[in-house]
């Protein structure tokens, strides 16, 4: 084959479905962000279909989908969730492979056995990406709703403690026969065991075979059918038998299994939302009890003492105390009254209210952050690769140890056969696999979960790893640095009415600024016409009156006359100024040690504002302020810092942040602010204070995952020698023990994460 004919091969065609375009600038910006993604060779937008089709060299699906949801627009994808019986040591191999599928956007494979396929349905479908996985040879279960994770979880420990029951008794009726020297019933009794107890090891065995790879149920199931297949030879030749071998090998092995297995399940429950399933809903004026599926947005619900608040909403009547510590972490009630937000996943500490729904089901915030918290969980931090190319030689050179002992104890020292099988089953029950595929998972889960009960969501895992990385750090002023109360200093008015008509027209936003307008006066007059400018001003017509409120820059060109005095806020009526408003919102009082704390570690700090005067933080040495900016503004200076070479963090909380917040390498958004910058941002967080706990817990990861690296490879290290005979017989395991000690190291490493 010619090499140019190489080259047509390597290229793949791709067809996406986009959402949200609407008009042709709409398709050259996703055009633009498609062809920005490497090895992409040319990209056709059709506006009036919503389809991308893309030609590239090495296609990279999930850097596509993921440019475009960058800038703005999303794609049509559909997911598969499912269950495996999977072993940690082959979860990267399983992600590749499937990941190499065309249509295949992402693959997420969590600790639990939990997968997650994110395809194209124009290019694959389910039951193509089912039938590959089972070609693998793998079991899986498919998952209709992500709320019955915690019930498979269950499911799978039960299983699992009724083949470690079913081992231990049988193990001990083995035992008892073989000290009495009754070998066949010993034989036979060992049967449930090795079939049943050690059926998925078994089982597992052949998969990686047939997958051409070693795991932990390679070692498992070899060391357990030797000792076995010997054991029924030894019963009929009459000559010592190991049946105990056998039968302890796997009942200890799932002994450390099932342990695992509980924490797993514990830690579902961790991050399941325990939203009732019942609620009190008005119908007809009549409060009935429906299923919390039955709500949806726009209808009241009564909540009283005690209850569990299975949807957002607001208080149209009454008054509650809500502890919001599963969200915000503060264990304090909080007071609500009408007009007040309350939040799904928070408890009704007293009183009574009806609360009018505006977000229900899987479109709640807690929903949202669960999910966000089990994504997550499924991230491959770099160190992992390192953990993955030493899995992928582990179990062969353990083979080729044991295959040594066996023949120098045997062969070279003179050891008889059934001594130097001993040395050789204890060197591959010994050897653990999973205590390094799991040392960096574990780690990563128990983190989070630690992080999310402190208040800080963790959307995006990959963050662990960047917040390293970050030098310079870019914050919004108002709401982020700031109280957020902002109120009018002073004002002064140079047309008769001119704060009355701005106070009218500011009432219908809900910018800050604007309820401190509006709060100037209380009689205010009918607005015909209104439109508000993001990050600029407003616009408003009563009767005859054309009024323009906002920054210096923007209503100086809607305004016949100039514009001397400096003010934060401007009024322009009838094309003339009439009005300037100075407006103040003090810094929160934790703010300049955060500044103070950053400077010291060499982090650059950046303000970035809307906001004409940074009357606070201009005194301040080497921090830089950037005033009158508008929201693409913002985006503008951190694609300058990134292009610079700096790694940046955003720091924001309203809804002109969103697109800072997606730029920045890192964004981090307030769980104060509003919904669309929270879900922008890789991490969401209570106060400001949290990002010095938010580093520390970057830092802590690490050290956590080099300590568990550091036990799975010095326990592997020390326990195998010890099993081939290095120091017999001053110390020596036995095949058995080995396997006990084999399993508790995943155990171990579980326990520790936690800690």
């Amino acid at each position: 084959m010619s090499n140019e004919n190489k080259n047509i091969r390597i290229k793949k065609e791709e067809q996406l479905k986009v959402i949200g375009m609407h008009c042709a600038t709409c398709s050259i910006t996703v055009k633009k962000a498609i062809s920005k993604v490497n090895g992409v060779e040319d990209a056709e937008v059709n506006l009036a279909t919503g389809d991308a089709k893309i030609i590239a060299n090495n296609l990279n699906l999930k850097e596509i989908v993921k440019s475009i949801r960058s800038s703005g627009y999303d794609v049509a994808t559909q997911l598969v969730v499912a269950k495996l019986n999977i072993n940690p040591e082959e979860i990267s191999g399983l992600k590749n492979y499937l990941e190499s599928l065309d249509g295949v956007i992402e693959v997420k494979i969590f600790p639990n056995g939990i997968i997650k396929v994110e395809y194209n349905p124009l290019s694959t479908s389910s039951s193509v990406i089912i039938e590959k996985i089972k070609e693998r040879g793998y079991i899986i279960n498919l998952i209709e709703k992500e709320t019955k994770v915690e019930e498979i979880e269950k499911k799978e420990f039960r299983n699992m403690l009724t083949k470690l029951i079913v081992g231990i008794i049988f193990s001990s009726i083995t035992l008892l026969l073989e000290f009495r020297g009754i070998t066949l019933l010993a034989l036979i009794s060992s049967f449930p065991v090795y079939f049943y107890s050690g059926y998925n090891y078994h089982k597992g065995a052949l998969r990686a075979i047939k997958n051409k790879t070693g795991n932990m149920d390679v070692l498992v199931s070899l060391s357990s059918s030797i000792a076995f297949f010997y054991s029924i030879y030894a019963v009929f030749s009459h000559i010592q038998p190991i049946i105990d071998v056998t039968v302890l090998l796997i009942t200890f092995v799932l002994v450390g299994k099932t342990l695992e297995s509980y924490f797993k399940y514990k830690l579902s429950l961790l991050v399941k939302s325990n939203i009732k399933n019942k609620v009190r809903k008005i119908i007809n004026n009549e409060e009935k009890v429906v299923d919390v599926s039955e709500v949806n947005v726009g209808d009241v619900i009564i909540l009283k003492s005690g209850d569990q608040v299975p949807i957002d909403g607001i208080i149209d009547e009454g008054t509650v105390e809500v502890n919001e510590s599963v969200i915000t972490g503060e264990p304090l009630p909080v007071k609500k009254t009408k007009g007040e937000p309350i939040i799904s996943g928070s408890i009704i500490v007293s009183g009574y209210a009806k609360v009018y729904v505006t977000r229900s089901g899987e479109r709640s915030y807690i929903s949202q952050v669960i999910n966000a918290i089990r994504d997550a969980q499924s991230i491959k931090l770099p160190i992992q690769n390192l953990v993955d190319r030493v899995s992928l030689f582990f179990v062969p050179i353990v083979l080729i140890i044991s295959i040594v002992s066996f023949l120098i104890w045997h062969f070279v020292i003179g050891i008889n056969l059934f001594k130097s099988l001993l040395f050789a089953i204890a060197v591959l029950a010994s050897a653990c696999p999973c205590a390094l595929g799991l040392a960096t998972p574990m780690a990563i889960v128990a983190t989070i979960n630690k992080a999310a009960k402190k208040g800080i969501i963790i959307r995006n895992g990959e963050n662990f790893n960047n917040l390293k990385k970050i030098n310079t750090m870019v914050f919004d002023l108002t709401g982020t640095l700031t109280e957020g109360k902002i109120s009018v200093k002073s004002y002064k008015e140079y047309k008769d009415n001119a704060i009355k008509l701005a106070a009218s027209v500011e009432s219908l936003s809900n910018h800050p600024i604007a309820k401190a307008i509006s709060n100037l006066n209380n009689e205010k007059v009918k607005v015909d016409e209104f439109e508000e400018f993001v990050g600029e001003g407003v616009y408003g017509k009563v009767g005859e009156n054309i009024i323009i409120i906002g920054k210096k820059d923007f209503v100086k060109q809607n305004c016949n006359n100039s514009i001397n005095e400096e003010g934060d806020i401007y009024v322009c009526i009838n094309g003339e100024i009439a009005a300037i408003i100075n407006i103040e919102d003090k810094p929160k009082s934790e703010v300049f040690e955060l500044l103070n704390k950053l400077r010291k570690n060499n982090i650059k700090v950046i303000i970035a504002t809307g906001k004409e005067r940074v009357d606070y933080f201009k005194d301040i040495d080497n921090i830089e302020i950037y005033t009158g900016l508008k929201p693409e503004d913002k985006v503008e200076i951190i694609r300058k810092l990134k292009s610079s070479g700096n790694y940046v963090a955003f720091v924001g909380d309203g809804i002109n942040d969103s697109q800072a917040l997606a730029e920045a390498d890192v964004g981090i958004a307030l769980n104060s602010g509003n919904d669309i910058a929270k879900m922008a941002g890789d991490i969401i967080i209570n106060d400001i204070n949290s990002i010095t706990e938010l580093f520390n817990i970057s830092v802590k990861l690490e050290r956590k995952i080099k300590q568990n690296l550091a036990w799975a490879f010095g326990y592997n290290s020390i326990l195998i020698p010890i099993s081939a005979g290095l120091l017999y017989p001053i110390l020596y395991l036995q095949p058995e023990f080995a396997a006990l000690a084999m399993s508790m190291s995943s155990v171990i490493i579980s326990v520790w994460s936690y800690i």
